[in-house]
């Protein structure tokens, strides 16, 4: 027979959970609104000291990223790379690794993946789009893979070496669009077209909507499946006590080169939709700022999967109204650029909790910080 005290408990303990939740959700809802309502005020004033109208301004935002069929597309688009670079940079920072190249992995993810295509011309497109998206995602693995040795056995900081190693992805793509892979009647450095059957289509037409965006949201699934995984709870472990995670048979060195190689296969896997998907060939500017968005988005995000794709969509919605502000009210650049960077930062005062927790995770497992032991090789990985 059941003790009624166990029962009158039992019963009330979902209660008290449940109302921690919902004062948990409304706390962090309200401090967001207040968050991004500071960031709104603060740029109006700055918008009517410029002469500027910011009704209008903020209407624009809103239109220009949500008020049409085309516009969500093109906040799409604009959101699935930062999704995807934000995804593989989460799981380095869940190890507390922080990498700085990703804008040279997808570059060299983009390279890879013309090279694949040009291989596979005249192939069916069941087979040419997944192996040129794996070309993609290899070359961009490849790409980290001596920064990824240097910090596991070397202790070479992976934040300088994966920079230096998008310095050299800049120059490489400089010297192969002017040369081996540009395209002969071409003016400016570009490269061929993809072939038809390794690109990637529209998802609705009229729009820049494309099949990339349905890659980012299965990438963000299986992200999500991953750290609820055993390999994503060592990695995670590592990330939040090191000695702790090598006294349990955990390797260090396995972890730390795994963890960059699958941020840049992710890097990598842009480069592809961005070229397969948005461009149809490769141009020198083809990484934009993908990569250093990115690496924001998955810390605004938390380095989680629905986090990071909020983030994203935030990034896109602004890049995407930011453009219709600027051609609808006649705003300058610079200016809109401001707005944007407002709405940010109020976004980034909110969060920064978890911001600074992602770099702890760094700081703890940084070799060139004075007091941090090497870890111990060896264990399962």
């Amino acid at each position: 027979m059941n003790d009624p005290a166990d029962t009158a408990t039992d019963d009330v303990v979902p209660v008290v959970q449940a109302e921690s939740v919902a004062e948990r959700v409304t706390v962090g809802l309200t401090a967001s609104l207040g968050a991004i309502l500071g960031a709104l005020v603060i740029g109006g004033i700055i918008l009517v000291i410029s002469g500027e109208n910011p009704f209008a301004a903020y209407g624009a935002i809103i239109d220009g990223s949500l008020g049409s069929k085309f516009a969500i597309g093109e906040t799409l688009a604009r959101a699935a790379p930062l999704a995807i670079v934000g995804y593989g940079a989460a799981v380095a920072l869940r190890a507390g690794l922080i990498s700085l190249g990703a804008q040279g992995q997808v570059i060299a993810g983009a390279i890879g993946a013309l090279v694949t295509a040009q291989l596979l011309e005249g192939a069916p497109a069941p087979v040419a789009i997944p192996v040129v998206a794996a070309g993609g995602a290899f070359f961009g693995a490849i790409w980290v893979l001596i920064p990824a040795l240097l910090r596991a056995h070397l202790r070479v900081n992976e934040i300088l070496s994966t920079l230096l190693f998008t310095e050299f992805a800049a120059l490489l793509i400089e010297y192969l669009l002017n040369g081996p892979l540009k395209e002969d009647a071409a003016i400016t450095p570009k490269s061929d077209a993809f072939p038809d059957s390794a690109r990637l289509g529209l998802v609705v037409e009229g729009t820049r909507f494309h099949a990339g965006v349905i890659v980012a949201l299965a990438i963000g699934i299986v992200f999500a499946l991953w750290i609820r995984s055993v390999p994503g709870f060592r990695y995670d472990l590592f990330g939040e006590n090191p000695r702790l995670a090598g006294s349990l048979g955990v390797s260090p060195n396995r972890v730390i080169v795994n963890s960059l190689l699958i941020s840049g296969a992710a890097a990598g896997v842009v480069g592809w939709i961005q070229a397969a998907g948005l461009l149809d060939r490769v141009y020198v500017d083809i990484a934009e700022d993908l990569g250093f968005f990115g690496l924001v988005v998955a810390f605004l995000g938390g380095a989680r999967p629905a986090g990071i794709a909020a983030a994203a969509l935030l990034f896109g919605g602004l890049q995407a109204g930011g453009l219709s502000m600027q051609s609808s009210e006649g705003i300058p650049a610079t200016l809109s650029d401001v707005i944007q960077a407002l709405i940010l930062l109020g976004f980034s005062v909110r969060y920064a909790p978890q911001i600074a927790r992602l770099l702890r995770r760094a700081v703890r497992t940084m070799p060139l910080i004075r007091g941090n032991p090497p870890v111990a090789a060896g264990g399962e990985g």
